[in-house]
């Protein structure tokens, strides 16, 4: 079980850190900020810039906590908490009609959809596995050459998650344009 636990550790870290490194400089932060008050309920607007600090305050805890084996289950459900609460919040987006880009992961410019709801779920999901494994089974140790193994592929779940609106867009039917 503690492989189980590692990989869920590895691909959420890994995505949390690249929200965290997306939204790093002014601008980039600036603009999530702005996508941040776009997606909260209209009565929450003026709230953008304390939940966008907060969402970041998070995400990098998230990342922390998650790094050390010690805290590695409070980072899960963290995780699964804030995973769970963008995806009711992209629902609710997605319910006004609202299709901003969310920012999530920087400066990409694809409008919100249900495959950001679901990329959330899956990922909450995941975090929930680790932290129920992580409370269900005794530590134990790996052997150095399957988690090695385990963490690739955890990485590369991590970048399939991470440029996933480039995924969609590349594997998307060609719109037709009218002349």
């Amino acid at each position: 079980m503690a492989y189980v636990v590692l990989a869920c550790q590895v691909l959420v870290a890994v995505v949390f850190a690249a929200a965290v490194i997306s939204k790093w400089s002014g601008k980039a932060f600036a603009e999530f900020t702005a996508s941040t008050g776009r997606l909260l309920p209209p009565r929450l607007a003026g709230w953008r810039q304390p939940a966008a600090r907060g969402v970041f305050a998070a995400e990098l805890a998230a990342v922390v906590l998650l790094a050390v084996p010690t805290t590695a289950v409070i980072g899960f459900a963290l995780s699964a908490v804030l995973l769970t609460g963008f995806a009711a919040g992209i629902a609710g987006a997605l319910r006004r009609g609202e299709r901003t880009p969310c920012r999530c992961f920087g400066a990409a410019g694809t409008r919100l959809g249900p495959a950001h709801l679901v990329r959330n779920l899956v990922l909450a999901v995941i975090a929930a596995v680790g932290l129920a494994v992580s409370l269900s089974a005794p530590a134990a140790p790996v052997q150095p050459a399957p988690a090695a193994v385990l963490v690739v592929a955890s990485l590369a779940g991590a970048a399939l998650v991470i440029r996933m609106d480039d995924l969609i867009t590349l594997f998307a039917p060609p719109s037709v344009s009218s002349k």
